[in-house]
């Protein structure tokens, strides 16, 4: 994904360790929560989304096009799907809340 928003260093900075380590995961892709990430490690027997078995769990599938967060994404973006390009502009603590207590971050 591009970083392209003005202040988003500083959003990153202020955050505490384990959120800052989730942000940088879900933005860079390189994170323990994402099965493919592991899987190309060869720390993961498969890759398929935990949440809805239907692709690769890497960030995009699960910030723009996992099923299981349609909800979570209408209600802070107002879409159900996203585009990288979406998320230009989003802030770092609502990619944060999108994880925050799903299946993903509690098995991590």
């Amino acid at each position: 994904m591009k970083d392209s928003r003005p202040g988003r260093a500083k959003e990153l900075l202020a955050l505490r360790k384990q959120k800052l380590r989730m942000a940088l995961g879900l933005l860079t892709g390189h994170s323990a929560l994402l099965r493919a990430h592991l899987f190309s490690l060869g720390l993961a027997e498969q890759k398929a989304c935990r949440l809805c078995g239907d692709e690769k769990e890497d960030n995009v599938h699960i910030i723009c096009q996992c099923p299981a967060f349609i909800c979570k994404r209408y209600k802070t973006w107002g879409s159900m799907f996203l585009t990288p390009q979406d998320l230009e502009n989003a802030r770092v603590t609502d990619l944060i809340n999108l994880v925050q207590g799903s299946r993903l971050y509690l098995e991590t």
